[in-house]
């Protein structure tokens, strides 16, 4: 069986086929440059739960709590997301794009077990560093959900310290759905929000 490039799995036709689909949905949104590269931890299982999936088969209405934090940084205001009649994912998809902003995973790939997550990101670390500084090349790079902290020391190592935003040292805390678990009371996208704004 072939090893997936985006999770280091030893994976069949099908897990190749889903990884490459997830990344042409997503590069229809990746600005020509990327001013602040979000890293997650992993995509969710649900097909329909991967962020820019949402721009798909037409869908629209109220998004789910974790679009619903990223998309601050595309839109004035909770409340123009959460109550706007026209609410449509490409649109706030698009607003994402033109400010420069792309969500990328540091796993590529779903994990069943999100116990593992943060020993298959220490795993991958290297290789979301390739990624970063060969692809990508983003003047910052934003770190969200806890395991992806195993990936700040390959990063300041490679002295993107300066170049990464963090909530006091550590990734933000963006709200959950099924898709992306988040242990409850943790801070939501504001935080992010306002750490974004204050960069150069």
């Amino acid at each position: 069986m072939p090893v997936c490039d985006g999770c280091g799995a030893a994976v069949d036709a099908e897990h190749i086929r889903q990884r490459i689909h997830r990344l042409e949905l997503a590069t229809r949104f990746r600005p020509i440059h990327i001013n602040v590269l979000l890293i997650d931890a992993a995509p969710p299982a649900a097909p329909q739960d991967f962020f820019y999936a949402r721009a798909s088969a037409g869908s629209s209405g109220s998004p789910n709590p974790y679009l619903r934090e990223l998309s601050k940084l595309a839109v004035p205001s909770e409340e123009a997301v959460v109550r706007a009649e026209n609410w449509r994912p490409e649109s706030v998809l698009d607003e994402f794009q033109r400010r420069g902003f792309f969500l990328t995973s540091a796993v590529e790939c779903p994990m069943i077990n999100h116990d593992d997550l943060a020993v298959t990101i220490r795993r991958l670390s290297p290789t979301v560093l390739r990624r970063v500084q060969s692809s990508y090349k983003p003047k910052y790079v934003a770190l969200l959900s806890q395991p992806t902290a195993e990936l700040i020391g390959t990063f300041r190592a490679a002295g993107w310290g300066d170049r990464l935003v963090l909530d006091n040292g550590v990734p933000f805390m963006v709200a959950a759905d099924e898709g992306h678990p988040v242990e409850p009371g943790t801070p939501s996208g504001d935080r992010l929000v306002a750490a974004i704004s204050r960069l150069p």
